[in-house]
């Protein structure tokens, strides 16, 4: 069942296909605001209670915006200028949440489509995701396809940016070869390896040890933002009491996997600090795409005109083992 309607003054799209609700809002860089598994009534994705969805000119910090759902983070994470001439100032989270997505919605016998098209603006690029959904599916896929438009190589680092609601006893699981690497950890006094940390990485606090095994509550008081090395299996679960969340996909495409985990440590909006996980399948060193290049090393690089695709399936399960 597809239902257009509006959401804070801006159109919004549901799709339903019975196990599964999804909702996106185009002219909010085509945000995901639902992804609910209507079978248990979890609704995946956090939303900011403080925070209403809102337009913001480009190049505002992402801080300002983050309102939650998914959004898709190209050509950087964190802000930074382009390294490599002209230079051009990259905005934070990318420039892709802050401007109208086209949209066109594909309705088949037996799948619809949402197809949406993105503009570069510093750099120049088209950036296309198709999503997938068909009746009686708990199944998503999600197709990403970047073009160059430049008769240059064209540098880059992308991250998909669900921000998925936690409680207390999750279960975070990637692979268990995933060795992760430290880009950001609050608060500055918690002690975390830097590099090749397995996951769930040894936290301690003080004289307080901290288990990631399980989520702990917000109580905890602390975030962390990790990314890992390419991956030889690409796959991402969160399972909760009544069901989970698995994403999987094409290592040898895309590579890497990130999360932030927001344990009642930082809110941006300057309030007090809520929970959240970022379960982020992504693409070169995170953040800054300047340090990827400079440091790190791992970044998606295109030749002049040159393309590259990828793909990503999301499975919401009933039931969690």
């Amino acid at each position: 069942m597809i239902r257009w309607h509006t959401v804070a003054g801006f159109d919004a799209l549901d799709v339903t296909t019975g196990p599964i609700a999804l909702t996106m809002l185009p002219q909010l860089g085509g945000k995901l605001i639902r992804l609910q598994d209507l079978r248990t009534g979890r609704e995946w994705l956090w939303q900011n209670p403080r925070l209403p969805h809102r337009r913001v000119p480009p190049g505002t910090s992402y801080s300002l915006a983050d309102s939650g759902g998914w959004d898709e983070c190209f050509p950087t994470v964190a802000a930074c200028h382009y390294p490599a001439a002209p230079w051009p100032a990259l905005p934070d989270h990318g420039e892709l949440w802050s401007q109208p997505a086209q949209l066109d919605l594909v309705q088949q016998p037996d799948r619809t489509l949402l197809r949406t098209r993105w503009q570069g603006s510093a750099l120049p690029y088209i950036f296309e995701r198709t999503i997938t959904l068909q009746p009686e599916s708990s199944r998503l896929r999600f197709d990403y396809l970047l073009s160059n438009q430049a008769d240059r190589e064209l540098i880059g680092i992308w991250s998909a940016h669900p921000l998925l609601a936690i409680e207390q006893g999750m279960q975070l699981r990637l692979p268990p070869e995933a060795r992760l690497h430290c880009w950001l950890s609050l608060p500055a006094e918690l002690r975390i390896d830097r590099h090749q940390l397995s996951h769930p990485p040894e936290l301690r606090l003080g004289e307080r040890r901290i288990d990631l095994s399980r989520l702990p509550d917000g109580a905890a008081g602390i975030a962390i933002k990790l990314w890992s090395d390419p991956l030889q299996d690409g796959w991402a679960s969160l399972h909760a009491s009544d069901g989970a969340l698995h994403f999987v996909w094409d290592a040898t495409h895309l590579p890497q996997v990130a999360y932030w985990l927001n344990l009642g440590a930082y809110a941006g909006d300057g309030g007090p600090p809520y929970t959240n996980l970022g379960l982020e399948p992504c693409i070169g060193a995170q953040d800054s795409l300047a340090e990827a290049v400079e440091r790190q090393q791992p970044f998606l690089l295109l030749p002049p005109h040159g393309t590259h695709s990828w793909w990503l399936e999301v499975m919401l399960a009933p039931q969690s083992p």
